[in-house]
């Protein structure tokens, strides 16, 4: 077969890239992420760009112990795969029951590997590969608890070994690959021989070994070769077989070695070595064809296992069935089949507004990350499937607005958080590079530009891959940021981000979102929020289970593990009464607010009904407000906190005298019996609750202020930990081994919607507590209204009041003097300088003192705000503004006064009144964002400062 070649020249920060996309001609290798002809810009890049060479010698530093001590021990890490090494027990057919190891048979000529010993995950990983157990016949294994790494190891049996099998044989085939990649840059042998001693072992011990066999079909299907269920070669689930994944790059980088050095085995096969390797790599191929999920991440993973070995394939016309890379392939970019979507048809499980997959964000933004990661090996064999699929490049940029401040991904549903995939970004970056759009490039290098500044991304973790495929360098694209996002709505996912700031020090988020019946990897997690502070998720959602069939799941992954009520509402439908940054329809991000200081959200599910908000008092300070109502009489208010302490104190600042309680009384939920050593104490009065991390320098602290309620009961107990991941939380504080301080406001025979949780919670660092004082405002059975103030720690909190103010009704509220509200949600906010702001989430009337918001017509967002420049309005329909004039003309000369607004570079009159009584002005005004206003007399238009523009 011919070879097809086509040639991108680009130039780039200095560098001539020279990009071949070639139609494969056989036994050209390698072909996944590089060719031969790509080995000098390798080479070029680590010798002039920092984050190569320092990937480089990352990589050279993990290989090198074990590639020397191979030239003088070489079976000491062949021995540590998990083989059948037993003789007369080199199996060729392994049996399973209930999706565990049953039983073998048969007696291979070699060692043939090992299947795992059963399906489900338990708590264990495996000690240091040091540690292992060579040649071990038995198959079990040495590890440790997760729960506590630093325990003693532990003989794990074969039988109830989870994952460790097959997590080490992957480890030893990941060394194998980096060692073939390196011994393709450098020629080095000593590489090679480490490399193609494991890749041997493994080639050998899986085409000796048939796929497993399931009589009883416990695993959807009879296994073998036969089409149906779930069960993979080498795993339980397909989706988890990925040992051919690592041994495809190995044989890609090291094909003409293995032809020069065959092993001695390879003779009695009767094959080839690129017969034998297109035997064991088709193998996977055809099992993963018919096995797995037609849709769903599940399909994505399968693809994603399936790639190398099909590009390591030579064409159809060098295979007898005529099955070679073009007809796997095909089934991957256009043609759909009864057991796999292909990409056109999946492509289409991606939402229209967010970008979105369905799933919870571990699988929503991990399959964006995979289909990216195959898109370029894809084009380097000459098919383009990002140039007619845009949904790829919206899809990797969804992540955003699930990322908090420090580059983590947001926990909800089965995730567990962790830092984002910025490779999305660099394939994007390098595709578009290629192809020489400037422009789509130029977001994709924002993207990465975004993680970098951060300090959320380095490319010198990019691997092997990386250093094949990533441009040298990123780009400086101009007028490309991505930021400002306030509010992020996934109506899929029933959830809601609010961000106001994202900076790890004073950036504040929250999210609020509602529950699934246990599908698309989602929970019932009731009407759930977390709440962040420092770049961390202080008030998380729990996710520290040991996999979906363990006990501790019940607890971790439905409402009991969330910031909730229980009982009532677990999962089902929301409705957003209100939000405040809205994204606009067919939308996922907002593009205007209201105000830089507030947003809030409210949602209902179910008897339940639920308002988060941010608030920003100064630059370095701010807090939320949770007001929560449920329509029950009975109801447990569930908050967890991350913390190593955790105190309780009443109005008067006195420990609340808790005394040990047997057990919570009323069991709401299964998940309540993982809650241990529970102390109550009954109480009416405001609650005051600190939560400290004293594992950071300065500690870390959330405080919290809740509305006393008649019939209630205090437990502070301690929950599960909340993570297993240790880099989410500060320091791994409340991870395993430890707990999550949590505490628990039962509140019986008083129904909630008619007496509210009203809460607020403020972050802080050390002694930096802005929040000195909250004061509940007269309430009635719909309204709510709180009076918080602060210390005065900076110039902006001196006198600094808040005003906040929430009802589920059109009633005109009057909670305090000189305040009347008829809304959703609004705050009046000022300081020693006086007036400073007024937020009316949605409603119709807002005032304070001689400043007023009011519309006559629909609900509408308004606000108005000082700034350096004067005041200025935002509104999202007509609104009526009045606010003071401190002029001292006679009554007949201020009745003439008009309110003006500047818009499209010059002020516009306002129409409306003087109130010569009052010293006050009335406008009517236009919808509109960040609009000056200017009082001057009726037909004389204020003229615009130099510098001053439109908004």
């Amino acid at each position: 077969m011919s070879t097809r070649i086509m040639l991108h020249h680009l130039i780039l920060a200095g560098f001539a890239i020279l990009v071949s996309v070639t139609a494969i001609a056989n036994g050209q290798h390698p072909r996944i992420y590089a060719s031969a002809g790509d080995r000098e810009q390798v080479k070029k890049k680590i010798s002039t760009e920092a984050w190569a060479a320092n990937n480089w010698q990352s990589l050279q530093k993990e290989l090198e112990p074990y590639v020397n001590r191979h030239q003088q021990d070489p079976d000491w890490i062949v021995s540590r795969l998990a083989m059948y090494w037993k003789k007369g027990e080199h199996y060729t057919q392994g049996y399973v029951r209930n999706e565990n190891f049953d039983y073998g048979t048969g007696n291979a000529p070699v060692p043939t590997v090992r299947l795992p010993g059963m399906r489900t995950w338990n708590e264990y990983i495996n000690v240091p590969l040091e540690n292992r157990t060579p040649f071990n016949e038995s198959g079990d294994m040495l590890a440790v608890s997760k729960k506590n790494p630093e325990g003693e190891a532990v003989l794990v049996p074969y039988r109830k070994s989870g994952h460790l099998v097959r997590l080490n044989n992957t480890e030893i085939l990941s060394l194998a690959e980096k060692a073939a990649f390196a011994y393709w840059l450098t020629g080095e042998e000593k590489y090679a021989k480490f490399s193609s001693d494991i890749t041997w072992a493994w080639l050998l011990g899986v085409y000796y070994m048939n796929p497993p066999l399931d009589p009883e079909k416990h695993s959807g299907g009879p296994g073998g070769y036969l089409p149906g269920g779930i069960m993979g070669y080498y795993d339980y689930e397909v989706i988890h077989d990925d040992q051919a994944m690592a041994v495809a790059a190995s044989y890609d980088f090291l094909y003409d070695y293995l032809n020069k050095h065959p092993h001695k085995h390879l003779k009695a096969t009767g094959k080839s070595v690129t017969d034998l390797a297109g035997t064991v790599f088709k193998r996977f191929i055809e099992i993963n064809m018919v096995r797995g999920g037609k849709s769903g991440n599940w399909n994505i993973n399968g693809w994603n296992l399936a790639m190398r070995p099909i590009l390591v394939l030579e064409t159809n016309d060098y295979y007898k069935d005529g099955r070679g890379q073009e007809y796997y392939l095909q089934y991957f970019t256009t043609t759909s089949t009864n057991y796999h979507d292909a990409l056109p048809d999946f492509i289409k499980d991606y939402d229209k507004v967010t970008g979105l997959w369905s799933e919870s964000p571990g699988y929503a933004l991990s399959t964006i990350a995979m289909l990216l990661d195959l898109a370029i090996p894809i084009y380097k064999q000459g098919v383009d499937v990002i140039e007619s699929n845009p949904m790829l490049q919206k899809a990797a940029l969804a992540i955003f607005p699930w990322l908090d401040a420090r580059g983590n991904t947001i926990v909800f549903g089965d995730g567990r958080g962790g830092p984002a995939n910025y490779a999305m970004f660099e394939r994007l970056l390098t595709y578009y590079t290629w192809k020489g759009d400037n422009e789509n490039a130029a977001i994709a290098a924002s993207a990465i530009r975004k993680g970098l500044d951060a300090g959320h991304y380095d490319r010198s973790t990019s691997g092997w891959v990386g250093l094949c495929v990533n441009v040298p360098t990123v780009p400086q694209p101009e007028n490309r940021e991505i930021s400002g996002i306030r509010t992020a709505y996934s109506v899929v996912h029933r959830h809601i981000t609010m961000k106001n700031g994202n900076q790890i020090e004073n950036g504040l988020m929250a999210t609020l979102y509602g529950g699934y019946p246990k599908k698309l990897h989602l929970n019932p997690n009731g009407l759930a929020m977390q709440l962040y502070g420092k770049g961390w998720a202080l008030a998380p959602d729990a996710s520290g289970y040991e996999s979906y069939w363990s006990d501790d799941f019940s607890y971790h992954q439905t409402v009991t593990g969330s910031n909730t009520i229980v009982p009532g509402y677990e999962a089902g439908p929301v409705t957003v009464n209100a939000m405040e940054p809205a994204p606009a329809p067919g939308n996922f991000i907002n593009e205007k607010a209201i105000s830089p200081y507030a947003s809030f959200s409210d949602v209902s599910a179910g008897e339940k009904r639920r308002v988060i908000s941010i608030i920003r008092t100064s630059p370095s300070t701010g807090y939320y407000v949770d007001v929560f109502r449920s329509d029950q009489d009975n109801n447990d208010y569930i908050f967890h906190n991350l913390g190593n302490t955790l105190t309780l104190k009443n109005e008067s600042g006195t420990h609340l005298p808790l005394a040990p309680a047997s057990d919570l009384g009323t069991s709401y939920h299964q998940g309540y019996r993982y809650f241990k050593n529970q102390q109550k104490a009954a109480y009416t009065g405001d609650l005051y609750a600190t939560w400290t991390i004293t594992a950071t320098s300065p500690s870390i602290s959330m405080g919290m202020w809740m509305k006393g309620q008649q019939h209630r009961e205090v437990y502070q107990v301690e929950a599960p930990y909340t993570n297993l991941n240790k880099n989410v939380t500060p320091n791994g504080v409340n991870t395993p081994p430890g707990i999550t301080p949590t505490i628990i406001i039962r509140q019986n025979g008083n129904n909630a919607w008619k007496a509210p949780f009203v809460a607020v919670f403020e972050p802080y660092e050390g002694a930096e507590k802005s929040v000195q004082k909250i004061t509940a405002l007269a309430s009635e059975d719909r309204f709510v209204g709180l009076l918080v103030e602060s210390k005065p720690l900076n110039q902006e909190l001196r006198g600094r009041k808040e005003y906040i103010l929430q009802a589920v009704d059109e009633t005109v509220y009057a909670p305090a003097t000189g305040i009347r509200f008829s809304g959703m949600y609004g705050i009046a906010a000022e300081n020693e300088q006086g007036f400073q702001y007024l937020y009316l989430g949605k409603g119709r009337l807002l005032q304070k003192g001689k400043y007023k918001l009011e519309t006559t017509g629909a609900a509408i967002a308004a606000g108005l705000n000082r700034k350096e420049e004067g005041l200025a309005y935002a509104a999202d329909g007509e609104v009526e503004i009045t606010i003071p004039h401190h002029s001292k003309d006679p009554a007949g000369k201020f009745r003439k006064l008009r309110l003006y607004y500047l818009q499209d570079g010059h002020y516009i009159e306002a129409s409306g009144s003087a109130d010569a009584s009052d010293r006050t002005v009335t406008g009517k005004l236009p919808a509109g964002y960040d609009v000056l206003l200017k009082v001057a007399p009726a037909g004389e238009k204020p003229t615009v400062q130099p510098g001053i523009s439109s908004r």
